[in-house]
């Protein structure tokens, strides 16, 4: 029952405590809402264990005379004094099916207007700008999920020979999820009025909350595909991209590159975002310009390094065979092969 990320029925006959929880909920959503809902009885009640316990409560309540059925997601963590209602819906509402994106009702309440001003707080910060916020215009939302994997096993490593994965032992799952929300907003910017999109991730369960894109509408930035200029290239966020980027390699080649700033930065939306980044570096005590490509998926807290090079250094082009510095680096030596390793 107290299995992390498991949902279980929890008996609810007679209980004042889910009455409670199912009036709070009602209470919650009326002051988010400016509506009138009464709560009359609950009808079902789940459990799931998080960092806390999250209960999922079915219940009926009427507005205006109308009878219906709600679902409320409310979080408890009893060693804080914590109580928050994260989820509330009409059953039969998809709107929080994993990968909708559905209207938000109500885009200027407090809640929305304080996801807002923080992306634009965000903006603000690793921009240098000073864009103040006016109002929302819109707000869509998508319930984002996927899987996590906790796995047991046992292995065998036969002195640097294939590595044999004998069985599993033991797998857990967690339920692990999320909601993106689209905030199309009016902000001013040096005295002028405009319209910008944020997309904003939030695990309330955790008080969990990144922008994961700010753009100025009709910005084509971030139309799938295209390579645009980025500004600011020495921002911070982008200093610290070629600073990564220039850790890896060093680590890759046995080299010792020093950042000294960026010269450009262009970004490509794809499953994530592609960043192109020109950047001077010292190596042995003389400036170099290098070009490297870096893959991030800031949802997923995933940064990869895919291209590294000297400019002028053709050896990434298609088709031609050149010879590759340091062949004994880690990343050459192979860690299974199947003929070496079978004797043939």
């Amino acid at each position: 029952m107290a299995i992390v990320g498991g949902l279980v029925d929890v008996p609810f006959e007679n209980k004042v405590e889910f009455d409670d929880l199912a009036r709070f909920a009602v209470q919650d959503y009326n002051q988010k809402n400016d509506s009138s809902l009464e709560f009359k009885k609950v009808l079902n009640v789940k459990q799931q264990i998080v960092a806390g316990i999250m209960y999922y409560i079915t219940f009926e309540a009427t507005e205006g005379g109308n009878k219906k059925e709600y679902e409320a997601k409310i979080l408890l963590r009893k060693w804080e004094d914590l109580k928050k209602v994260v989820g509330f819906k009409l059953v039969g509402d998809d709107s929080t099916m994993p990968g909708g994106i559905v209207n938000v009702p109500n885009p200027n309440n407090t809640k929305f207007q304080e996801l807002a001003r923080f992306a634009i707080q965000d903006y603000n910060k690793k921009q240098n700008a000073h864009l103040e916020f006016v109002e929302n215009l819109n707000v869509k939302e998508q319930v984002v999920a996927g899987i996590m994997y906790y796995i047991t096993l046992a292995a065998t490593d036969d002195a640097g020979k294939k590595k044999i994965y004998k069985k599993v032992l033991n797998v857990k799952q967690q339920i692990v999820a999320g909601i993106m929300y689209y905030i199309t907003l009016a902000a001013i910017d040096a005295g002028k009025k405009k319209i910008y999109e944020a997309k904003i991730w939030v695990k309330e369960w955790e008080d969990f909350k990144k922008v994961v894109e700010f753009k100025l509408v009709g910005d084509d930035i971030a139309k799938l595909g295209g390579i645009t200029d980025v500004p600011f290239p020495n921002n911070p966020e982008f200093q610290d991209l070629a600073r990564f980027a220039i850790q890896v390699y060093n680590k890759k080649e046995n080299v010792h590159l020093e950042f000294v700033e960026n010269l450009n930065v262009k970004q490509q939306v794809v499953a994530g975002m592609m960043y192109y980044i020109t950047l001077a570096a010292i190596d042995a005590g003389k400036k170099k310009i290098y070009e490297t490509k870096i893959w991030v998926k800031e949802w997923e807290d995933f940064k990869k390094v895919v291209e590294f090079k000297l400019v002028g250094d053709d050896s990434t082009m298609p088709g031609g065979i050149v010879n590759v510095p340091n062949p004994n680096n880690t990343k050459l030596v192979p860690r299974s092969c199947s003929f070496c390793c079978s004797g043939l």
